[in-house]
């Protein structure tokens, strides 16, 4: 009865820890009409949004009252021309992309198109491209599903015109560290 017990204990463990991460930006969220500085690296949880510090602007977050760049949502943007956006995890373990939501820099800028390169951790690159195509007016979500993009260890973009924000960055750790997770599990129920 006790394994039964654990066995179901590391599996609900597990089913729990796929349910992935949405790092969503929202605690940059401030009044004004302005932009907020971010600075070269923004953290949530275990993963990070980074760019390299020698590229001559920051992150930048448009403020809710901005009608030229808030595009409903607290976004971010690389405030860098060709500057590089980079995501990860801190502890460089592998993760599944699921999605990313994208929207013009400027409210009305229109149409952008944004390429994804996703490393892979056993050696590797995917890619993906995605255009909006709301005419620049909020954003869209964009799914990596069916694109490769499965135990990466990091995905960058590049800032590219027309100029780009994201947001909500949805991913979920590697099935293959959700496994070890649960079995951990499993083996401390088991001694009990």
């Amino acid at each position: 009865m006790k394994t039964l017990v654990a066995l179901v204990a590391g599996l609900g463990f597990v089913s729990a820890a796929s349910a992935g991460v949405i790092m969503d930006f929202q605690d940059l969220e401030s009044p004004g009409s302005g932009l907020t500085d971010v600075g070269n690296n923004y953290t949530s949880g275990d993963f990070e949004v980074w760019k390299d510090p020698s590229e001559p602007h920051t992150f930048k977050s448009p403020q809710t009252g901005s009608s030229s760049f808030y595009q409903g949502s607290t976004g971010l943007f690389n405030d860098t021309v060709g500057g590089i956006a980079r995501f990860h995890r801190l502890d460089d373990a592998p993760f599944d992309m699921e999605s990313i939501d994208l929207a013009a820099l400027f409210v009305g800028g229109g149409d952008t198109i944004v390429n994804f390169t996703g490393l892979l951790s056993g050696g590797g690159t995917v890619f993906a491209t995605f255009a909006t195509t709301n005419g620049g007016v909020g954003f869209q979500t964009f799914s990596f599903a069916g694109l490769g993009f499965n135990s990466v260890v990091e995905v960058n973009w590049s800032q590219d015109y027309v100029y780009h924000q994201f947001d909500n960055i949805a991913v979920v750790p590697a099935p293959s560290a959700l496994a070890l997770l649960g079995l951990g599990g499993l083996a401390i129920r088991r001694r009990c």
